[in-house]
């Protein structure tokens, strides 16, 4: 991994100094930054403490971003985590309704079937019946009938 190296440029603007880049990713440049300062006639003890007290600070400061994106990346995956398991269950939920959707159709089919065999049944019932009264009354037709055909025959032949 290439490390890019910044320029540190520190001027006196007044009373108090101005700095353009003190550091280079999360590295900070203490002997750089000295000399800058010494550069521009701070004290050797002044531009240590002033860089001591400025690479504290940077590190404090990056310790809290670390943590904080440590803790936004923690948050967005819980987050996530959390998403996904309520998909899961409105997925899980979605099916156990379609299933009883299912089964509900299933039973309105069962019944509609169970409904027309009962009236099938029936009509074959009846039909039945109808048949051995048709049957009845065709042999008690049939009994005359041939009754007076037989005496017919008869007063024939004598």
């Amino acid at each position: 991994m290439a490390m890019l190296k910044r320029t540190i440029s520190i001027v006196r603007i007044g009373r108090g100094l101005s700095y353009r880049s003190l550091s280079s990713g999360n590295h900070v440049d203490k002997l750089g930054m000295v000399k800058a300062l010494e550069a521009i006639n701070v004290p050797s003890t002044q531009a240590e403490a002033l860089t001591g007290a400025i690479t504290s600070g940077f590190e404090s400061v990056m310790g809290k971003v670390k943590a904080d994106i440590a803790k936004s990346e923690e948050y967005k995956s819980t987050r996530v985590a959390e998403e996904f398991r309520k998909m899961r269950a409105d997925i899980e939920k979605m099916r156990a309704d379609i299933a009883a959707i299912q089964a509900e159709e299933r039973g309105d089919h069962d019944n509609h079937i169970h409904k027309v065999e009962q009236g099938f049944n029936e009509l074959k019932d009846e039909f039945d019946a109808t048949k051995y009264k048709v049957v009845k009354y065709a042999i008690y037709t049939l009994i005359p009938v041939a009754a007076a055909e037989t005496g017919m025959l008869f007063s024939m032949i004598y």
